[in-house]
């Protein structure tokens, strides 16, 4: 939990409001609701937030995803959004657009768009007890990776890649304590399957 929340990779960060006009609304929506349920939140003891929710913009790899250090607020809008207009996991860097800056997770929900044009909601979480509960049992990263690297989202394609987490669209951070990812078409599906674990 300690490292939680520093950003990894190198951010080209224009603070405006620039994007895309888009419907924010169910990206707020459901992380509001992951809010409620502590899914994502602040860390009072290392004084850090945890958890991050993004949403495809139209069938491009670009995406929206909530702010770096917002998860002490209960309720987000658009100016706690980011927009990733563009990335390089190789080179370890990301173009982003938004009076925030964007999650240090960027990356690996980057990462999970280049996998298939059907994903179009993501949703990351921590949650110990089922972290620990389905670690090594679901589809989970190898533990010497660290989050937000480029090593992630590799660690995320060989999952696609080689085990079943194409169609259970979730896999466990083994070396990100707590952190669970949920992916699907939009995001009812992917908040249902982090429900059901």
């Amino acid at each position: 939990m300690e490292q939680e929340g520093i950003i990894k990779y190198k951010q080209h960060w224009n603070q405006s409001f620039e994007h895309p006009d888009y419907d924010l609304s169910p990206l707020l929506a459901y992380r509001n609701k992951c809010f409620e349920h502590k899914w994502i939140g602040f860390d009072e003891t290392h004084q850090v937030g945890f958890g991050n929710i993004s949403l495809r913009y139209k069938n491009n790899p670009q995406f929206f995803i909530s702010g770096s250090q917002t998860g002490h607020l209960p309720t987000l809008n658009n100016t706690h959004i980011s927009f990733i207009e563009q990335f390089d996991i190789q080179q370890n860097t990301i173009r982003s657009i938004g009076l925030t800056k964007a999650s240090s997770e960027s990356l690996t929900h980057a990462a999970i768009y280049q996998l298939s044009n059907k994903i179009g909601a993501i949703i990351h979480i921590h949650h110990k007890s089922l972290w620990e509960k389905h670690k090594n049992k679901l589809p989970t990263t190898n533990p010497q990776v660290e989050y937000g690297t480029p090593e992630m989202a590799a660690e995320v394609h060989r999952l696609f890649e080689t085990t079943e987490n194409k169609n259970t669209g979730v896999l466990i951070m083994g070396g990100h304590q707590d952190g669970i990812i949920a992916w699907a078409t939009t995001f009812e599906p992917a908040f249902m399957l982090l429900k059901n674990l």
